[in-house]
């Protein structure tokens, strides 16, 4: 075999164990969840001027504008960079049916996959499983960074359900490794059967259902919503409802996505 040709099935071999390491197997194993520099889907780091920025329009913006483009221009000129970044910041995205622009995507796709971050932020510190948070406290703690923009979950759903290639690149994607990281992060017991594909379902419809509660809760600190998220937990965890929520989790993508879209339609 010819130098160029070992080259290239070096090269190739390369590609194909970077992309099934970036795949978490059935039954994730701790190689999986070694904090990486890029915080995949994204695309850039966390030391990044992209991430800063929309770091501050998480924070300091989406609570007031929603997720819009005037929510990032507003922390664009708070943090005095250049307007052009607001074209480039999403240059990996396409524009949705609801007429989102690219950053406005990336925006929601940031608060996504950093929030799940945060979620565990030093679990994996922590040595004696005995120690672990409960299942229920990380998904009590993912429902209370949501608080502050509780009034526009509503809008952000309405393009996570959209059918396109956000949809089924980003969104489903991101709700499978939030489950995946409640269940691996917590002390609840795995399975190694087809436990674990329905255990996870069940969870990312515990997690949705609350969220869409949570948009509509006028209680005070939203304690309605944590009430309802305990209560569907138990039900689907202790009870063993999760095999059921297989098929609900389905309808309840798949309705969402038809009702989300007819109230975004009907505001044009």
């Amino acid at each position: 075999m010819s130098l160029y040709n070992n080259l290239r099935l070096v090269t190739r071999q390369k590609q194909v164990s970077g992309l099934l390491s970036a795949v978490r197997r059935y039954h994730p194993t701790s190689n999986e969840y070694v904090n990486p520099k890029v915080w995949e889907p994204l695309t850039y780091t966390p030391e990044s001027p992209e991430f800063k920025l929309l770091s501050h329009t998480m924070e300091n913006s989406v609570p007031q504008h929603g997720f819009t483009e005037k929510a990032i221009v507003n922390s664009l000129n708070a943090m005095k960079m250049p307007s052009g970044m607001l074209t480039t910041i999403g240059a990996s995205n396409s524009a949705t049916f609801l007429h989102s622009s690219p950053a406005v995507m990336e925006l929601i796709k940031f608060q996504l996959v950093e929030k799940r971050h945060r979620m565990v932020e030093g679990i994996t510190e922590i040595a004696e499983a005995s120690k672990l948070p409960s299942l229920e406290s990380l998904l009590l703690k993912r429902l209370k960074m949501d608080v502050p923009i509780a009034s526009h979950l509503t809008q952000m759903t309405a393009q996570l359900m959209v059918p396109s290639s956000f949809m089924t690149n980003v969104s489903l994607p991101e709700l499978e490794r939030l489950a995946d990281d409640m269940i691996y992060y917590s002390n609840e017991k795995d399975h190694h059967d087809f436990a674990w594909y329905t255990k996870r379902a069940a969870l990312a419809t515990t997690y949705l259902a609350s969220k869409a509660f949570m948009a509509q809760d006028k209680s005070h600190n939203f304690m309605e919503t944590m009430e309802f998220a305990q209560d569907k937990l138990h039900k689907v965890m202790t009870l063993g409802d999760y095999y059921n929520n297989v098929e609900e989790f389905g309808w309840f993508t798949l309705m969402s996505a038809v009702n989300l879209t007819k109230s975004q339609m009907a505001r044009v």
